[in-house]
């Protein structure tokens, strides 16, 4: 067994009209800084697989996707689910449509601005934070995220840990530079989409950073 080390948060221009890169940039930069591989989550909307396959082949990096999806009660990557969302999906639709797939759903970046914004001088805890419905749909929690500062990213880790849910790692990349920033360490080699939903589902991962700021 050898280790896999994936950004599962990556943006690209092209479905993402926020982010600043290609696909293609995005997929030899992830290969030049020595990642495994990387996941493509634009917002709302899925990649078309044969795409994704055309890329990976000129790239040389395995590449995988998934789906950013705004949700009432935030932001959710999703995995498993083909479907091009329209404005905000209600958390519960979006959890019996990802049931029916037998998908994996992660609350995605979910302290971002928790600190910055003084939410710490309410003193809210782990314990209360921990009671936010958005937890009691997901399957993991983006634990560290390029978006979030490293106080937030351990508060996540420290929530995760509390409710017992999977913690991931991703960059929430939408340029070159940020790539690679924070990322998934699995126990396993993954080969194909369907790889990358079954070693979510085991928990043989660990989240981390990889790139130096």
């Amino acid at each position: 067994m050898s280790k896999m080390v994936i950004d599962l948060h990556i943006h690209t221009k092209g479905l993402s009209p926020c982010s600043e890169m290609s696909p293609e940039e995005a997929a030899l930069e992830a290969k030049k800084i020595g990642l495994d591989g990387i996941c493509f989550t634009e917002h709302n909307k899925p990649w078309d697989p044969q795409e994704i396959s055309k890329i990976e082949e000129k790239s040389g990096i395995s590449i995988f996707y998934g789906i950013e999806v705004d949700t009432t009660e935030g932001h959710v990557l999703v995995f498993g689910l083909q479907k091009d969302f329209q404005g905000i999906t209600r958390i519960e639709d979006l959890r019996q449509m990802v049931n029916e797939v037998d998908g994996f759903m992660i609350a995605a970046h979910p302290f971002r601005g928790f600190l910055l914004f003084g939410f710490s001088k309410l003193q809210m805890d782990v314990h209360d934070a921990g009671k936010n419905l958005l937890f009691k749909f997901v399957d993991g929690i983006e634990v560290f995220s390029g978006r979030q500062t490293i106080k937030e990213n351990d508060f996540s880790s420290q929530v995760c840990e509390r409710l017992n849910l999977k913690g991931v790692g991703g960059s929430d990349a939408h340029s070159i530079k940020d790539i690679g920033k924070c990322v998934t360490v699995f126990e396993n080699r993954i080969e194909r989409q369907e790889d990358l939903i079954r070693e979510l589902k085991t928990g043989r991962f660990n989240a981390g950073y990889f790139r130096k700021a």
